[in-house]
C-alpha cells in the first residue's frame, strides 16, 4: 500500500512538473480549446526582423476567432523561420509559432519602452555586458549590449529545435517596430 501511494505521488509530481514546463499563453489555450479557428493577422502592422543568415522572426498582432462558439480574443503571434540544414545547394528551413497572450502585452510594452528602446544608443563600456531579458509563457526576448555591440534575440520556449533561435545585430534599430505592432 505504501509503495502504491509513493508511486502515485511520484507520478502526480511528474505530471505537475511536465505541465508547468509547457505552460501555454492564453492565446494558445484559446486556439487549442476551439474546434474551428480563424486567425486574422494584419500584414501592415507586423514587425519582421531578418538575420544575416536569412532567418526571420515576425510579430503579428492577431485576432483569434472561435467560429463555433462565436467568441474572439486578441494576441500576438510570433513566427520564426530557422535554417535547420543544407541539402546540396538548397537550404532547409523550419517555421515555428509562439503566442503572447493579451495579459502579457502590457508588461512586454513596459519592457521595450522603459528598458530596451532607451538603451538602443547605449554602450556597456569596455569589456562589459548589460542584458535585458523578458520571459513570456511561450518565448523569451533578450536584448544584450556588449561593449558597443547590441544583439536582439527571440527564443521560443517550446521549440522542436532547441538549439535554434533567432538573433540579429544588424537590425536592432528596428525594435521600435515591435512596439507599434504591440500597440495595434
Amino acid at each position: 500500500m505504501k509503495k502504491r501511494i509513493t508511486s502515485l505521488l511520484l507520478f502526480t509530481t511528474f505530471l505537475i512538473t511536465a505541465q508547468e514546463k509547457h505552460k501555454l499563453s492564453t492565446a494558445s489555450e484559446f486556439i487549442n480549446r476551439s474546434s474551428y479557428v480563424q486567425i486574422n493577422m494584419d500584414e501592415n502592422e507586423k514587425a519582421t526582423f531578418k538575420s544575416g543568415l536569412g532567418e526571420t522572426v515576425s510579430f503579428y498582432p492577431s485576432e483569434i476567432l472561435d467560429l463555433k462558439l462565436n467568441t474572439k480574443m486578441l494576441g500576438l503571434q510570433v513566427e520564426s523561420v530557422y535554417i535547420i540544414g543544407q541539402q546540396g545547394m538548397t537550404t532547409i528551413t523550419a517555421k515555428e509559432t509562439a503566442w503572447v497572450g493579451l495579459e502579457e502585452i502590457d508588461d512586454l510594452l513596459i519592457w521595450f519602452e522603459n528598458y530596451v528602446i532607451p538603451n538602443l544608443e547605449s554602450s556597456a563600456g569596455k569589456k562589459k555586458t548589460v542584458k535585458y531579458i523578458f520571459n513570456c509563457e511561450e518565448l523569451t526576448l533578450n536584448f544584450e549590449i556588449y561593449n558597443n555591440n547590441q544583439t536582439f534575440s527571440v527564443i521560443l520556449n517550446y521549440s522542436n529545435f532547441p538549439d535554434k533561435y533567432f538573433w540579429t545585430k544588424s537590425r536592432v534599430e528596428d525594435i521600435p517596430k515591435i512596439v507599434t505592432a504591440l500597440k495595434f
